[in-house]
């Protein structure tokens, strides 16, 4: 009897961490939390990349974002940055930002538009955090730099 709860408490341990695996494949923004950010008047749904592992995977293999949402990468201390289009599957604006201000706005390609090539882009000066946007959200909504991010 023992033998037979203790394999299936195995079958069902090994059935989590298949399924967990699963969930995070399919749906790679699963792991993130999300906040409400705003720039300027402009409200923006963000998933927060707050962790070594979540800055690095971001937004890679994602072939869709919301209006009006993006994410937001935060970092321990201002630095030089520099982000690129690895797996990147939709074209970007980048919303460099520093001490509550955006400090510059880029376009990151997707990696089919920059024809496979992997595009490294850096940040104009030393930042703290960077929100990644759907390409032209930056333009729609005026945001520029000295703008307030709150």
């Amino acid at each position: 009897m023992l033998k037979i709860i203790f394999t299936i408490i195995i079958v069902g341990a090994v059935g989590i961490v298949v399924f967990t695996m699963y969930v995070r494949e399919t749906n790679p923004l699963s792991m993130y939390q999300s906040k409400t950010l705003r720039i300027r008047e402009t409200k923006l749904e963000v998933l927060i990349a707050d962790t070594e592992e979540k800055r690095t995977k971001g937004l890679m293999n994602v072939t869709e974002l919301a209006d009006d949402t993006g994410m937001l990468f935060i970092f321990p201390n201002a630095s030089q940055r520099t982000f690129w289009n690895k797996n990147t599957l939709i074209a970007l604006d980048l919303i460099w930002i520093t001490s509550g201000r955006v400090a510059g706005v880029s376009a990151l390609p997707s990696i089919t538009e920059s024809g496979g090539q992997i595009v490294f882009v850096a940040s104009p000066e030393a930042i703290d955090q960077i929100v990644e946007v759907p390409a032209g959200w930056v333009e729609a909504h005026g945001i520029k730099v000295g703008d307030r991010v709150e």
